[in-house]
């Protein structure tokens, strides 16, 4: 039997994942920005955003259906290894279907042709992902694993970057490095499963009982990639490079910060998945209502922070070249607060509980208004319509996830504090003008407002008796004391 690991320590290890994750892509692309300039960000992104659509085909929804699954079996190695197997065969079969439609829109796509050597490189990323088997780690509540050769292989392209990437001609090592960052790691996942996977063992693979499932997931993630990355795809067909960089440069942050927040819920899904299989109500209930407001606690002063510093921010990370992105991250604010409810909703809570037609169904109306929005909008106004676009979906998605959710939990109590994170959260537009009436420069500025807002925002949720900050700061403080003892 497997042991019941930490949550706490579970969430500090992907935490610790996620924020060099973050790092990562924040250095790196303030070094690369402005190195390769707007047109460059674009070409990569663009590329990226179209391998985005095979790499999904690939996967058809594994991810969260094999850490559901995984999760259920983790305590019989003997099923468990059947059900990695049987995923391993349906996964080398959908990835050569991905690269033969790959190959047939290169071939039938004269823009597609222009970007021939990185499609190929992003490419690589379809392979190492399905052998990369992650969701068999994140099953098994290896997170501390899964932290320490993510930061290892973005350290090792971190130092790459800095002798490889010198000037604007540079986007195909720039390219390599970010793949390598990003599944590289996959390689020693694959040779570490050998702990949980005998790949050797003639067993009879029941493939059909699978199909099912995994279809609903796919068409979930199809419809989540549609209004997730065609914005990025459209703008390339239709407005260009620059577009694609100048909307790049606006979106990074936000995603980079809804990683973060939603890094939490990613450790609840095979806890739930395990409670879900004991029937343990009340304890599923308990974490669920628990993952919402700890999603609401960080997504709401980001939310104030960001929309407040966006100009700062574009400068300090992208350089004056990117200034009018500014904009553009402004009306993408909302999504900071929406994108992680929906995804405790949808993935977080209804992929353990097996709600797939929940999922789709906000998804899919998320995708829809998405497609209608970008096509009226990008013509016209380019990376600000498709910002636009964007922020109406998630607005669309969070909605029907809500009406979903009110079925099976109680999202009275769910919602009961977050009169207290908005009241301490609109102390930070007090914070951030108050720095700029004393006009100091962008990069102290931010490093003034952020901990200062951060510390006031904490104070008052305290004084209020906010539950979930009183109980993660108790939580320190014993931690501290077991350390001093």
């Amino acid at each position: 039997m497997v042991k019941e690991k930490s949550l706490l320590q579970n969430y500090i290890f992907n935490l610790i994942k996620t924020l060099n994750g973050i790092l990562f892509p924040i250095i790196t692309f303030a070094y690369s920005s402005r190195i390769l300039g707007v047109d460059g960000i674009g070409k990569v992104n663009f590329a990226k955003s179209v391998i985005a659509y095979f790499s999904m085909l690939a996967m058809l929804g594994m991810n969260y259906y094999g850490t559901r699954e995984a999760a259920k079996l983790r305590n019989d190695r003997d099923r468990l290894n059947q059900f990695c197997l049987e995923m391993l065969f349906i996964n080398g079969f959908t990835t050569i279907t991905s690269y033969i439609l790959l190959t047939v829109s290169f071939l039938s796509i004269p823009l597609l042709q222009d970007y021939r050597n990185l499609l190929l490189i992003c490419s690589s990323a379809i392979v190492l992902q399905g052998m990369g088997m992650e969701w068999l780690y994140q099953a098994m509540e290896e997170y501390r694993y899964i932290a320490i050769r993510s930061v290892l292989f973005q350290v090792i392209s971190l130092i790459a970057m800095v002798f490889l990437v010198r000037n604007e001609s540079d986007v195909v090592p720039y390219t390599v490095l970010t793949v390598m960052a990003s599944s590289g790691s996959y390689i020693l996942n694959f040779v570490n499963a050998r702990k949980f996977v005998r790949f050797h063992q003639r067993t009879r693979l029941i493939i059909l009982k699978h199909v099912k499932p995994l279809l609903w997931l796919f068409a979930m993630a199809v419809s989540i990639e549609l209004y997730t990355v065609l914005d990025t795809t459209m703008l390339g067909f239709l407005k260009g490079d620059t577009a694609v960089g100048l909307y790049t440069a606006a979106t990074k942050v936000e995603r980079m910060v809804n990683t973060v927040i939603t890094s939490l819920g990613v450790v609840l899904i095979p806890r739930l998945s395990f409670y879900i299989g004991e029937k343990a109500r009340k304890k599923t209930d308990d974490l669920i209502c628990k993952g919402y407001n700890y999603t609401f606690l960080l997504s709401i002063p980001a939310a104030f922070g960001l929309f407040m510093l966006s100009d700062e921010i574009i400068l300090l990370f992208s350089g004056a070249q990117f200034a009018s992105a500014g904009l553009t991250m402004r009306i993408m604010t909302p999504v900071v607060i929406l994108i992680p409810f929906s995804m405790m909703t949808n993935q977080q809570t209804f992929v353990p509980m097996g709600k797939e037609k929940l999922i789709l169904l906000s998804t899919s109306a998320g995708a829809v208004t998405n497609l209608i929005l970008n096509s009226l909008l990008i013509p016209r106004y380019a990376e600000n319509g498709a910002a636009w676009a964007s922020a109406i979906a998630e607005m669309v998605v969070a909605a029907v996830c809500f009406m979903n959710a009110k079925r099976y939990f109680d999202m009275k109590a769910v919602f009961k504090s977050i009169w207290q994170y908005l009241l301490a959260g609109m102390t930070i537009p007090i914070v951030t003008i108050s720095i700029q009436m004393v006009r100091v420069p962008n990069v102290i500025h931010i490093l003034l407002a952020v901990p200062i807002s951060a510390m006031l925002y904490i104070l008052i949720l305290r004084l209020l008796g906010n539950r979930y900050v009183n109980e993660a700061l108790n939580k320190v403080c014993k931690n501290r004391r077991k350390g001093a003892g």
